[in-house]
This record gives structure tokens, C-alpha cells and sequence, in this order.
């Protein structure tokens, strides 16, 4: 683990990781702590020249950690949320917010709740399929789903026998 005692410089930008904000310094996430009864920064991922390339296929996207980051994320996260799964912002951060959105999108389209982007998520989402994977008999877009509640933020508790779902 690495800790600075001040965040590296001015610019950082808040990001909500479900209930956690972290701090976005030039691409390095820094998450606030205490060491010693002193305020101190804890750096949660690589710095961005250490860090592998941003990815450039939404296939495979999950949570990780460090947490996956870049256009792509952010274009995921929008097309959940047109479709009305809120993952705590549109940010081009693959966090827990995200995760769970993701998994709530697969839970009502009848697919497997993984909270990881497989083909035929990515086609009810809306993205050609990759060359060379098996084209699914689906729509070219989800269905939008009927709720008679509002939307489950990523912060509320997954129905039972889905992943992350409470258990007693």
C-alpha cells in the first residue's frame, strides 16, 4: 500500500465508488484514510502510465481492481443507464455501482447475473457482436423493462438468489 499525506495536486476530481469517494489525481484513484490519528491518502490503483491499456472492447468488462476505466466503460454505463439502470453516474469508472447495475440489467433480461459483460449482455445492450463470437437471437435493442417501482440504485440490496443478494 502506498500513502501521501496530500493529494498530488489540485486538479483531483471526486469519483463515487457506491458509497466510497475516491479522488481521480491524472488518472491515479487515491481513497481517504487515517494513519496514525493523521489524514492520509491510500493510492487504490496505478498510476496511469503503470497501468495496463484502456480497454477497447466492452466484452470482458467487470469489476476489477484496479477498476477499469476509460470510453468504453463510460459508453456501458450510458447505455445502461438510457435503459434505466442508474450505476451511480456515468463516469468511465467500472466500480461496485456499475457492477451492480450491470448485474440488475442481466437479472431482468433473463440472463445470468455475472456483473461481467459476456455477448449477449453486450448485444441486449446494443453492440455488434465480436467478430468470430456466436450471434445470439436477440433484438437489436433491450426491451425496455416495466417496473412499478422506480429503478434499484446500486445501492440497494440484489433480489435473493442473485449475485450479491443478502443472505440470512
Amino acid at each position: 500500500m502506498a500513502f501521501v499525506s496530500t493529494l498530488p495536486d489540485n486538479n483531483c476530481s471526486k469519483v463515487m465508488d457506491g458509497a466510497e469517494t475516491l479522488y481521480n489525481c491524472n488518472g491515479q484513484l487515491y481513497r481517504s484514510t487515517f494513519y496514525k490519528d493523521e489524514k492520509v491518502y491510500e493510492a487504490v490503483s496505478d498510476a496511469p502510465n503503470a497501468a495496463s491499456a484502456e480497454p477497447t472492447n466492452v466484452i470482458g468488462l467487470a469489476l476489477t481492481k484496479p477498476m477499469t476505466r476509460g470510453a468504453v466503460v463510460r459508453d456501458m454505463q450510458q447505455r445502461l443507464y438510457d435503459f434505466g439502470y442508474d450505476g451511480g453516474g456515468v463516469d468511465g469508472v467500472f466500480g461496485s455501482g456499475t457492477s451492480t447495475a450491470l448485474m440488475w440489467f442481466q437479472y431482468d433480461n433473463g440472463l445470468d447475473a455475472t456483473g461481467i459483460v459476456d455477448v449477449e449482455t453486450a448485444a441486449l445492450l446494443g453492440y455488434d457482436s465480436p467478430v468470430g463470437a456466436p450471434v445470439p437471437n436477440l433484438p437489436a435493442t433491450a426491451p425496455q423493462i416495466e417496473r412499478d417501482t422506480e429503478v434499484p440504485s446500486a445501492q440497494e440490496t440484489a433480489p435473493e438468489g442473485m449475485p450479491g443478494a443478502a443472505s440470512e
